[in-house]
């Protein structure tokens, strides 16, 4: 069954302008948004649980599913994308896993580019890891451009807050070339500008480094999870 909206002030779509821009709006509701059909056949597949989807008029989609349908003009101005693609909806966010007591597992400390994070979940998902933590100084997971940016690992890499049960390696200059993750733990990357807080680093039990043989003084935070969670994933490439 399909419903209609025209107006600009309804309150599905204040609410969803809201879910789009307000990090604290979006975690005091539980819900986030996510943009396109190939990231609801995705979220469908996982079975995350979605609780609205917005279609553009005239657009029809393949699957058994409530929908509410919008004005193209609408659409532009409810959509995260400069271009939207006619499909929106909005996610259920998962409940938070517990500490972790298997596994190896990413912390993102205080990285603040919502790009960043979801890219950074991307890698976490294809390398096999088994979660990521984040600080509460780190951009919002289940904002439009990180969810965008991590192409669907959101919604079936379990995300969380900082709980740590698991021996700590920090990710920083100087540090040990570590080439063979521990079966369980767990590896802090630091912020584009400031790296690991002294907290963090007080806490862990070693710090490594990546080995750069050329002259680049260091990797974005991005690329240097890429190779750690490639050295992480490695155990679980031939299973």
């Amino acid at each position: 069954m399909n419903g209609l909206i025209t107006s600009r002030q309804n309150p599905l779509i204040k609410h969803i302008r809201r879910l789009g821009t307000d990090a604290a709006y979006r975690h005091e509701q539980g819900l986030y948004l996510a943009d396109g059909r190939k990231l609801l056949e995705d979220a469908l597949q996982s079975g995350t649980r979605i609780e609205q989807v917005l279609i553009t008029e005239g657009l029809s989609l393949p699957y058994d599913i409530e929908t509410v349908t919008v004005p193209k003009t609408l659409m532009d101005t409810i959509s995260p994308l400069e271009t939207p693609q006619g499909v929106l909806f909005i996610c259920r966010i998962p409940q938070p896993p517990p500490a972790p007591q298997r596994g190896r597992w990413l912390l993102l400390d205080r990285i603040q580019d919502p790009g960043n994070v979801g890219s950074i979940l991307r890698t976490a998902e294809a390398f096999g890891l088994d979660g990521v933590m984040l600080t509460p100084g780190c951009a919002d997971p289940y904002s439009p451009k990180a969810v965008r940016a991590a192409m669907g690992a959101t919604f079936r890499l379990s995300i969380g807050s900082v709980n740590i049960t698991l021996p700590l390696y920090a990710a920083d200059m100087g540090g040990t070339v570590l080439s063979d993750f521990p079966e369980d733990c767990v590896v802090a990357l630091g912020s584009e500008g400031q790296g690991i807080s002294p907290e963090l680093r007080s806490r862990a039990d070693e710090i490594i480094s990546i080995p750069m043989p050329g002259k680049a003084e260091s990797l974005g935070v991005a690329a240097a999870a890429a190779v750690i969670c490639w050295e992480m994933g490695k155990g679980k490439q031939h299973k």
